[in-house]
């Protein structure tokens, strides 16, 4: 179990994470248990660099922008590559071949890029609102979003296929277990204890994207690729954040 953690951590963020030169064949499979974790270290980051700034005193604007930067660095721009990769093979491809075949190159086409600027843009806008706001909301929304979203990703893992022969996700893909899930559901609790209403609201937004995803790439690409994963995470994030600004700081 702690051998899966550690696994999580170093694959979902740039963490210093000491990991056996040999993983077990089911290491990567059992990690996706701890991706909350990640979320959680990756809120926590997010959490007391915003405390950071907000003692500075800097402008939301400002601030919004380097927690969003600071974020993208965590986390290698893992899920953000995905996002871009998937938004050029459905924009460009007409079949499930050729957007599959899109997505492996590794050029940025249009859509990609348009699809990160304005996803970019929203976190921004969400963190700004957020820090304007302030208060506990601020600092529960960047916990609870990158750990909702890690989650959702994980749920988006089970119960597919994975349309290709091989690749990073599947290591993940079709191959999470509901005893998996289970267990990353009890890395959310926290999240209910501390505000019930917002961490349900939240979750429940952040789940949206890896809903809408499931369907979509099945008919899209013929299963769910790391990609569609990393997407999934990074949309789940934004609305999240865009809920908490809705529903609680407008």
């Amino acid at each position: 179990m702690l051998l899966a953690a550690r696994i999580a951590i170093a694959f979902l963020t740039i963490l210093p994470v000491r990991l056996p030169a040999e993983l077990p064949a089911d290491g990567f499979k059992r990690s996706a248990a701890f991706f909350p974790l990640a979320g959680w270290l990756i809120g926590g980051f997010l959490a007391g660099c915003a405390w950071l700034v907000v003692w500075i005193g800097l402008p939301p604007l400002m601030s919004a922008v380097l927690l969003v930067g600071l974020g993208a660095w965590l986390t290698r721009g893992l899920h953000l590559d995905g996002l871009a990769d998937l938004l050029d093979g459905l924009g460009g491809g007409q079949t499930p071949e050729r957007r599959l075949a899109i997505m492996k190159d590794s050029a940025t086409g249009a859509f990609g890029v348009i699809g990160l600027v304005l996803l970019l843009v929203l976190k921004v806008a969400c963190l700004a609102a957020l820090v304007a706001n302030g208060g506990d909301l601020l600092f529960f929304a960047l916990f609870a979003a990158p750990v909702a979203a890690r989650w959702a990703m994980a749920t988006l893992a089970c119960g597919v296929q994975y349309p290709r022969a091989s690749g990073t996700g599947h290591a993940f893909v079709g191959k999470v277990g509901l005893g998996g899930l289970a267990l990353g559901g009890l890395l959310l609790t926290p999240l209910i204890w501390w505000n019930w209403s917002a961490g349900l609201i939240i979750l429940g937004a952040a789940m949206l994207p890896a809903v809408w995803l499931r369907f979509k790439a099945r008919k899209a690409l013929g299963g769910v690729t790391g990609d569609v994963l990393g997407a999934s995470c990074e949309l789940g994030e934004v609305c999240g954040w865009l809920a908490a600004v809705v529903v609680f700081a407008v």
